[in-house]
């Protein structure tokens, strides 16, 4: 038999069980405290994106030498910029999209401004890489050749920050960034904060345009 203090059973259990309800409170402690720091990280994180993600700075519509459309192209974008057209804004419209039929079939809208005759230009082409900065280079490239001093590019409000970024770094022109207007439901916001941020990490450790 197992006595303890004062010879009395059950003394030792007694003790036991209080230093077992003290560790198990300091591990709650800490579970506590690293909940709250990643909570405070987390929210550091949202709000950071904000401007960036969520309330992008974005330009009015104004006259233009070419208005561009980053992929995927869908409807909502597509149709600003052809109000830029039907307005007077610009005359020519640049498209982003993949050489694929598989992957053209998701923006309709976009593939028959590209197959189709219209009474307006539209030069139409997956850049390479087919990437925000690969779409960068190619209205570089594009200005270069055709003289352009301007233009307007229009996307999605999550990617517009990422996008007005590798543009200003691959051409010195006057850029217009506009809203496409497309809806963005929480999902894609949440999807935007983890991939434009990858994206502007990546940027950052690539040099120039």
């Amino acid at each position: 038999m197992v006595m303890c203090a004062g010879g009395r059973p059950g003394a030792a259990a007694k003790v036991w069980g209080r230093g077992t309800m003290v560790d198990g409170r300091r591990r709650m402690g800490r579970g506590a405290r690293i909940v709250l720091a990643m909570s405070l990280i987390l929210g550091a994180v949202a709000l950071a994106g904000l401007p960036l993600y969520v309330f992008p700075a974005t330009d009015e519509p104004r006259a233009v030498d070419a208005v561009l459309v980053v992929g995927p192209a869908r409807a909502e974008g597509i149709d600003v910029a052809l109000g830029m057209i039907d307005d007077g804004l610009a005359d020519t419209l640049v498209i982003s999209i993949a050489d694929d039929e598989g992957q053209r079939r998701y923006v309709p809208e976009a593939t028959v401004l590209c197959t189709e005759p219209q009474d307006f230009t539209v030069v139409c082409a997956q850049p390479e890489p087919f990437t925000t900065q690969g779409e960068a280079r190619w209205l570089r490239d594009l200005a270069h050749e055709h003289g352009w001093e301007s233009a307007a590019v229009v996307a999605v409000r999550p990617h517009l920050s990422r996008v007005r970024a590798a543009m200003a770094s691959c051409w010195d022109g006057d850029i217009a960034y506009l809203d496409s207007g497309e809806a963005t439901p929480f999902r894609a916001v949440l999807y935007a904060y983890a991939y434009q941020t990858a994206g502007f990490v990546k940027a950052a450790f690539t040099r120039g345009c």
